[in-house]
């Protein structure tokens, strides 16, 4: 499964001609257009962004595409199972079938996907179930839009915008719509099951979800930290396909040693990416526009995802992967420790529950904005069955209250996938503060 041919989607219905509105806002989107765009009319025409002088148009979508190979429809992301599930014939059963049928459907593609397409006077457009894509929604009096980024609606002359909600297809024209929920990320009883067991399978299902990721392409980039997370994907994805480890960091910091140290124990090539203060200076007005954030540290994490999106294409790959997400399914944040003890059980599980739902609000799609002019990102930890699995596990087996050991389960399918030990063992910071890019960060945003 190649990298998607398309790395972003704009969407206008409006009672009067859409097209002046949908141009500028393409046109925000610049750096997602690798190979130009493409707009479809409700009539199914499809038009290059140059010949639209005398087209008119009440309800149009516009691609930006990074591919230059022609596409079935508007489908930014990629479906990774069920192999060759066609998205356009699916869709095409929404006025047969209605939503609830459809989204049967849906609820079984393991992917990261966001997708409109055009039906009569209506959009119908949603969300992978995790969020992993951003998709925006806008309205006024007399138009709405849907869009990858808040800027090509606010280009669009928009002024209040909402997130479609993640696992959500919605149908919908100026006047009335309906959504449904094909996937829904619900609490759950915990599992009777032992860290032997719940090891075992995490294993496989994480294993199977890099293996479904790695399909199509000849060698694999991976972002690298030296820690648990991605060290544990990178071995996985090794057995599979030929890996390359990036690090990212700045001179002097816990990273510089730790990178290296992660990549000999595992016998992987490390190529490494040192980032000064004058760089950051240069870079942080980019990615300010690109995520579409300020914080100090989303400004950290997302400028070392632009860095190695920006490395990984220049290395000639077009993904790059990530070890995001294990902490929010496995408990690898202190403060689920510290909630656990000031609060209980049951507090912590919902903390824990929480934070993966809210994924795509607080990591998915910064990474995925910073990433978008160079390269797809991938996350094999956000893959939806091991999220559901991974949160109907005891408490028990992901944080120790007593000696504030955090991952534990995770640990154990390390040991079994053969990690080395030193690594399983290393105490890590967050990414943000052991690379060093926080610092820099603060320094040049004052």
């Amino acid at each position: 499964m190649l990298p998607a041919q398309i790395n972003g989607i704009v969407a206008l219905c409006g009672e009067e001609n859409i097209i002046p509105r949908l141009i500028s806002a393409l046109k925000s989107l610049s750096h997602r257009a690798w190979s130009g765009y493409k707009i479809i009319t409700e009539d199914g025409s499809s038009y290059d962004i140059s010949a639209l002088d005398k087209v008119r148009s009440n309800l149009a979508i516009g691609c930006c595409l990074s591919e230059s190979k022609d596409y079935k429809m508007p489908l930014h992301g990629t479906i990774y199972h069920p192999k060759g599930f066609n998205f356009a014939k699916v869709l095409g059963e929404v006025s047969k079938e209605g939503l609830g049928r459809v989204s049967k459907l849906l609820s079984q593609l393991d992917g990261d996907f966001t997708f409109v397409m055009i039906k009569g006077d209506k959009l119908i457009f949603g969300r992978d179930p995790l969020g992993v894509k951003p998709l925006y929604l806008a309205r006024d009096f007399s138009t709405f839009g849907v869009a990858s980024e808040i800027k090509a609606l606010k280009a669009a002359g928009f002024k209040d915008f909402e997130r479609v909600h993640p696992g959500s297809i919605q149908k919908s024209s100026i006047k009335r719509g309906a959504s449904f929920l094909f996937s829904k990320i619900m609490p759950v009883s915990p599992l009777k099951v032992d860290i032997n067991e719940a090891s075992d399978t995490i294993l496989n299902l994480l294993s199977e979800s890099i293996k479904r990721r790695v399909r199509g392409l000849d060698s694999v980039v991976i972002g690298f930290s030296g820690g648990l997370d991605s060290s544990l994907l990178a071995l996985i994805t090794s057995k599979f396909k030929k890996v390359t480890l990036l690090s990212i960091y700045a001179r002097g910091s816990k990273d510089e040693e730790d990178v290296k140290k992660s990549a000999r124990s595992l016998g992987l090539d490390l190529e490494e990416l040192q980032i000064d203060l004058e760089q950051v200076r240069n870079r942080i007005g980019l990615v300010t526009h690109l995520i579409e954030r300020d914080r100090t540290m989303e400004l950290s994490i997302g400028l070392g995802v632009n860095l190695a999106a920006e490395k990984c294409s220049q290395m000639g790959h077009k993904a790059i992967f990530l070890g995001q997400f294990a902490d929010e399914l496995f408990g690898g944040y202190a403060k689920y420790v510290r909630v656990l003890r000031e609060m209980g059980e049951e507090s912590a599980e919902k903390t824990i529950l929480q934070g993966v739902l809210d994924g795509y609000k607080n990591n998915f799609e910064r990474d995925e904005k910073a990433s978008s002019p160079y390269a797809e990102v991938r996350l094999p930890y956000a893959n939806i069955d091991l999220v559901r699995y991974a949160l109907s596990l005891p408490l028990s087996l992901k944080i120790d209250r007593g000696e504030d050991r955090r991952k534990l389960v995770l640990k154990e399918v390390a040991i079994k996938a053969g990690l080395p030990r030193d690594i399983i063992l290393k105490r890590k910071k967050a990414f943000q503060y052991s690379s060093g890019l926080q610092k820099l960060v603060r320094v040049a945003k004052y």
